[in-house]
């Protein structure tokens, strides 16, 4: 992978796995604002809304946000310390 390809790990703070090559990472949350800064793989992040839906399947509302059209509930987004040195 190029240099120009890495992600800045010391601007991740939370990991959400989606397969074995793939991950949504937030990389800040606005808690006046209830949006946290999140991407696939570090690529093009995005301000998302903090809010509540339902899983696939699921009746119970859950705290989360959506990227794209894929919802990421925040209870499943892992903390993530490994960036700094």
């Amino acid at each position: 992978m190029s240099e120009s390809n890495m992600i800045d790990l010391s601007k991740v703070i939370g990991v959400y796995g989606l397969c074995n090559t793939g991950a949504v990472l937030v990389h800040a949350i606005d808690y006046p604002e209830d949006k946290v800064l999140a991407s696939i793989n570090g690529e093009n992040p995005q301000w998302c809304e903090l809010t509540e839906a339902c899983r696939e399947g699921e009746d119970e509302l859950e705290l989360g946000f959506f990227l794209g059209s894929l919802f990421v509930p925040i209870c499943e987004v892992m903390r993530f310390y490994g960036g700094s040195e």
